[in-house]
C-alpha cells in the first residue's frame, strides 16, 4: 500500500491518496445483482441489504447491527497510548495515516485492491478550509427504523448511517470519548461512502460518534473513498489564446490590471491537468442474486421480528 498527501489550491493538507495494489480483496465486501440489489458484508457475514426506488428517488437500507468481534472490527480499538501521540501532531494528518495503516493491515486488510481517498469531512454547518466533503443527517445516524428509507437529493447524498446499534450514555468508551471531546482530543469518525446508498456508512467511532451527540460539539470526519481517476486533456490553442489574454489586458493603459491573485486562479484553471476523481465503491456481481437476496431479506425481518408489511415494501422497491 502505497499512499501520499493531498493538498487543495491554496495549499492546505486535505486529505491521503491511497493505492493498494497486492492482489488482495478487503473483508468488507459489497455484492450486487439484477433488480437493483446490494448487500454490504464483512467477513462473510451480511450486515446491509439494499435496494433502489423504483423511481430512483431514492434508497431501501435493511440492517443486521450487531456487536461485532474484536477480530471482525474493521479498525482495532483505539487505546490512550494512541490518543497522548495525537496530541503533539497535526490532527488531521495523524489519524488519516493512523487509520491508513489499519486498513491496509497485510493480516486483516479492509482494502481492495485499487485508489482509495482518506479525506476531512464535515457538517455542512461546520465546514473548515480544508473540509472537502459534508456529512448530513448526523442526528439521525443511529435512527432505529428498520428497514430505513434514506431519500435521494441531487448530487452527492450526505446520509450517515451507523452499522452498529446506538451505544449507551454509560458505556464506558462513551464517557472516556466526552472527555476527549471536552479536551479537543476526541479522535474522527471514520466513515465509507457508499456510491449505492449516496451516502455514508460509520466503519469506526460509534462510541465516538455518540460522545460528539451527548457533548453538542461538531463531529470530525475521515472519509473513504474508493476512486476512479479521469485524466484531464487541456486544449493548448485555448491556453496560449488565454495566456496573451492576460498579457494583453496587463499591457492596456485604460484597463483595470489584474492583481496576482486573479491571474493565479485563471492560470490553474487552464493548466491545471491533474485527474479528476469520481468515487465509485466497485461491487462483485453475483449469478442468481434476486433470489438469495430476497429470501434473506425476508428472513432477517422475521429474525429481527420486523412489520413483513415493511419487508415487503422494500422487496417490492415502492417509494415512501
Amino acid at each position: 500500500m502505497i499512499w501520499k498527501d493531498i493538498t487543495n489550491d491554496a495549499e492546505l493538507w486535505t486529505g491521503l491518496r491511497i493505492e493498494v495494489d497486492n492482489k488482495i480483496s478487503g473483508i468488507l465486501q459489497l455484492e450486487s445483482g439484477v433488480n437493483c440489489r446490494f448487500k454490504l458484508l464483512n467477513k462473510d457475514i451480511p450486515i446491509l441489504w439494499g435496494t433502489f426506488g423504483k423511481e430512483y428517488w431514492g434508497v431501501w437500507l435493511l440492517q443486521n447491527k450487531v456487536d461485532w468481534e474484536l477480530e471482525d472490527m474493521p479498525i482495532k480499538p483505539i487505546n490512550s497510548e494512541t490518543i497522548e501521540a495525537s496530541k503533539n501532531a497535526d490532527y488531521y494528518k495523524f489519524w488519516s495515516r493512523f487509520f491508513a495503516k489499519s486498513l491496509g493491515d497485510e493480516k486483516q486488510p479492509i482494502l481492495s485492491d485499487g485508489l482509495w481517498t482518506l479525506t476531512i469531512g464535515a457538517s455542512p454547518e461546520n465546514k473548515e478550509k480544508n473540509t472537502s466533503i459534508k456529512v448530513g443527517d448526523i442526528a439521525k445516524a443511529f435512527d432505529v427504523e428498520n428497514p430505513r428509507w434514506i431519500t435521494w437529493d441531487i448530487g452527492r447524498n450526505d446520509s450517515l448511517v451507523a452499522l452498529k446499534n446506538e451505544p449507551n450514555e454509560k458505556n464506558g468508551r462513551v464517557k472516556w470519548f466526552r472527555k476527549l471531546v471536552k479536551q479537543g482530543s476526541c479522535p474522527p469518525i471514520l466513515v465509507w461512502y457508499l456510491s449505492c446508498i449516496g451516502g455514508y456508512v460509520v466503519l469506526d467511532g460509534h462510541c465516538r460518534l455518540k460522545a460528539f451527540q451527548i457533548e453538542s460539539v461538531p463531529v470530525k470526519f475521515l472519509v473513504l473513498d474508493s476512486i476512479v481517476e479521469q485524466e484531464i486533456k487541456k486544449d493548448p490553442k485555448v491556453q496560449q489564446n488565454i495566456l496573451l489574454a492576460i498579457e494583453k489586458t496587463q499591457k492596456n493603459q485604460v484597463k483595470r490590471k489584474i492583481n496576482v491573485e486573479e491571474i493565479n486562479k485563471v492560470l490553474i484553471r487552464a493548466f491545471d491537468n491533474r485527474p479528476y476523481c469520481h468515487p465509485i465503491t466497485n461491487a462483485k456481481a453475483r449469478h442468481n442474486f434476486e433470489e438469495k437476496w430476497t429470501t434473506e431479506v425476508r428472513d432477517m425481518g422475521i429474525s429481527l421480528n420486523l412489520n413483513s408489511d415493511d419487508i415487503e415494501i422494500m422487496i417490492k422497491r415502492i417509494e415512501e
